[in-house]
This record gives C-alpha cells, structure tokens and sequence, in this order.
C-alpha cells in the first residue's frame, strides 16, 4: 500500500538537532507516511517575532504560501510553538489549504503498524519529562507514555508530575521557576534510579542534556528510544558538544572545520554562549 505523503515541518530551532530530525523521519515511515521535510529559517513561523507584527505577519504569508504551493494535504509539525503559532496566528493571514496534525498524533494514530517495527529491546528505566501548557494537546504526555509503553523491555517510571510551561525554553526568563523545575526531574529521576530521562521537546533536549556531566542518568529525547526499538541510532552531537567542558574543550569537540563553516562570529556570539549555559539545580 502507497504511502501517504505528508510534509514534515520540523521548525526552525531543531535544526541544532540533526538526531531528532533523522529519527522522526524514520518513525514517520514506519507509521506509513512518507514525510517531505521543510524547516530553518526559510519556514519560520513567526514567533520570534511577535513583538514586530508587520515582520510576524510577513513570516506567516510567506511559510503558508510555501505549504500551500507543495500541495500536500496535510503538515505534520514538531514544534509545540509552530504548531500553536499555525493554529492561532498564521492561518488568520493566509488561508492554508492543508489540515495540520503534530507528530505525536501520526504516530500514535498509527501505533499498531509501528509496533511491529520495534524488534529490538531497549532494556532501560526510564522517565518521561513532562511539561503542562501546550493547551492544543493537553494530551501530549500521555500519548507519548504509550508509545514508550510499546518498546520491548522499557520499563517507563510513572510520575504525577509535569512542568509548567510547554517546554523548557518558555521558563528561561523565569530562572527561579527553571531551578525548580531542574531541582525536581533531577530528584525523581534519582529517587527512582532511571537509567534515562526522556525529553519531549528540543528545548528541554538542549537545556537538560548538560545534566549528564554531573548526574547518574542520561538525557535523550524520547523519538531516540523510539528509534532504538526499531535499531536505529544517531549520534546526539549538540549534547556531545554541551557536555565537552569549558570553552576550549566545547571548541574542540566542535572542531576547526565546523566552526570555520559556521563562521566564528557565529560560533562566538551565539553557538558557544548556547552551549556553555548550564541548568541551575
């Protein structure tokens, strides 16, 4: 049976995560739709820039124009504030001929299919990082609980607690808030001895990664555990990069080369700063 063609928006920041795009693309197939990627700054969908609204404006005309010209019936998004952003903002510019669905939802509207696909035990404890606030799918950590769930030999450790905020970039201009939030998943995933704490979104991926310098349990996000199942593996480079050290060993890490093509301006002034921030416990 033919696939069913989708276009997979994967957002603009993600693109600092070559692992997470490449699993979603792979767990996409395997659940039957055959994605056509599109995302960076090309596709950005404009909150970034809400507080210059003829710029936002201009951003969501031209990311719907683009969708609407593939011609693709349906956009699967991955990031929470795209996804928000195309419900509650974009579409009032540009009408879309297209219906939108997060990735979550293909794939746990398809589970049966991608069960069969997980052939490979993940033999780990692990605990899901939760957040509260993306109101467009309060059900998001359930949905993501059961696809864990299907992954032979994962033993997912229950907990009541969610973090405010749809993920963690949206706490970041309340450090206290933040702190809490690190100072519990950091608790819980201790007093239940997990080998993994899965992230949901890229933001938490980014920020929490760092833990693994200092704490008895790994940081991934949960499409890698996904991946795994059905025996696939990327390397996580940001969280390689993140976890280097100081300054000079992140830059190593990184290499000359990498550098050199982002140009050292770049790097300087906005990778390596990204790269040294650390989670307050």
């Amino acid at each position: 049976m033919e696939s069913q063609r989708v276009v997979f928006w994967y957002g603009c920041n993600v693109v600092r995560h070559g692992d997470i795009i490449h699993h979603a693309i792979d767990l996409l197939r395997a659940a039957g739709v055959e994605p056509e990627p599109a995302g960076g700054p090309g596709y950005c969908c404009g909150t970034q820039k809400d507080d210059k609204l003829q710029a936002a404006e201009g951003m969501a005309k031209r990311t719907v124009g683009k969708f609407n010209a593939l011609g693709r019936e349906q956009v699967v998004t991955w990031c929470p504030s795209c996804h928000r952003h195309m419900n509650s903002f974009m579409g009032q510019y540009t009408a879309a001929n297209f219906s939108v669905s997060h990735f979550v939802q293909i794939l746990h509207r398809n589970r049966e299919r991608l069960a069969r696909e997980f052939r490979h035990p993940v033999p780990r404890r692990v605990l899901l990082h939760k957040h509260v606030g993306f109101a467009e799918m309060d059900n998001l950590n359930e949905l993501i609980a059961d696809l864990l769930r299907l992954v032979p030999d994962l033993t997912l450790v229950e907990t009541d607690y969610a973090a405010p905020g749809h993920m963690c970039s949206a706490l970041q201009s309340v450090p206290a808030a933040l702190k809490d939030v690190t100072q519990r998943l950091c608790q819980d995933a201790r007093a239940a001895g997990v080998d993994e704490v899965a992230t949901v979104f890229h933001s938490c991926q980014r920020l929490m990664c760092a833990l693994e310098a200092s704490e008895p349990f790994r940081v991934v996000n949960y499409v890698a555990l996904l991946g795994a199942a059905m025996g696939r593996e990327y390397p996580d480079e940001y969280k390689r990069w993140k976890t280097a050290g100081d300054a000079a060993q992140i830059a190593e890490s990184v290499g000359a080369d990498r550098i050199a093509r982002m140009g050292e301006p770049v790097y300087n002034n906005a990778v390596l700063p990204e790269l040294l921030r650390r989670p307050q416990k």
